[in-house]
């Protein structure tokens, strides 16, 4: 049975994500807001005033200026809209929207603040679509929510436990150089705890090392002066080889978590033992 993409599994769960971008482009751009003054104003507008407090602005002068620098454009009605056209809208909105400024007197506080609403839907709407917020500096980002990715996140060093959830993020697909790089900080924590795991799971050891050596992961496989040179790997079109890197990184998950199980096996046998 072919599997489901995350888009098929959408549709199919009969989840509007057109009028879900509709409710949130009408909210940031088109809504407008009075202010103490009796002036109205968008929460777009909001954001552009108060955008020299935004702590990822780089040398950005303008809400203008950062949206011209970084070609960040959304339309009413895109022409090309998908999952990940309002995941992009939502991280966007949402860090501006973050970081305006409370005391600011053309905005009103409390949690009925436009600003809190707004916060409010985007989660709700993240939440719906199975996407969770994660945080990066001063920035969060939104990836799919994956049980196993959380799980692994949770006990792998503290300096991978982000690159464990970043891999999913909308912007790594089809970037073959940023999975590599996490799969392969992945295969090096998994190496010191190779003959462990080949001792709880054989066949989950000899699939993951395999595939670290011979996918151009850890050595130059498609070289054909290097000694690791695979012809099979060298020839591979591109979106056959991410789709291979998209299953060693869920073989990564697997052994970590084979790995955080061999503890609570021994309590539970110890607990077998004490009951009978």
């Amino acid at each position: 049975m072919e599997r489901k993409n995350f888009a098929q599994i959408l549709e199919s769960a009969n989840i509007d994500i057109k009028r879900e971008y509709d409710r949130l482009y009408s909210s940031f751009y088109l809504q407008k807001i009075q202010d103490t003054y009796g002036n109205y104003y968008s929460l777009r507008d909001h954001c552009a005033v108060n955008f020299m407090n935004v702590p990822f602005r780089g040398t950005c002068l303008s809400l203008d200026d950062f949206d011209d620098f970084y070609d960040i454009h959304f339309e009413k009605v895109p022409s090309n809209f998908d999952l990940n056209y309002l995941v992009l809208f939502c991280e966007y909105t949402y860090n501006l929207v973050l970081y305006l400024n409370c005391n600011m007197p053309l905005m009103y506080a409390g949690i009925n603040a436009p600003q809190q609403v707004y916060l409010q839907q985007v989660m709700k709407v993240i939440e719906l679509i199975g996407y969770m917020m994660t945080q990066k500096d001063n920035i969060t980002i939104m990836v799919p929510k994956s049980q196993e990715a959380i799980a692994v996140s949770e006990i792998v060093a503290p300096s991978l436990s982000y690159k464990v959830i970043e891999y999913n993020h909308h912007a790594l697909q089809g970037n073959i150089e940023a999975k590599k790089s996490i799969i392969l900080l992945l295969a090096d924590q998994l190496e010191a705890k190779r003959e462990e795991l080949g001792s709880i799971n054989k066949t989950l050891e000899n699939n993951i090392f395999f595939l670290y050596n011979s996918m151009n992961i850890r050595h130059n496989n498609c070289d054909p002066n290097s000694k690791h040179y695979k012809e099979h790997t060298a020839n591979m079109p591109i979106k056959e080889l991410e789709f291979w890197y998209d299953e060693i990184y869920q073989l990564s998950l697997l052994a970590f978590l084979e790995l955080d199980n061999i503890e609570r096996t021994k309590q539970i046998e110890a607990l077998k033992k004490i009951i009978k």
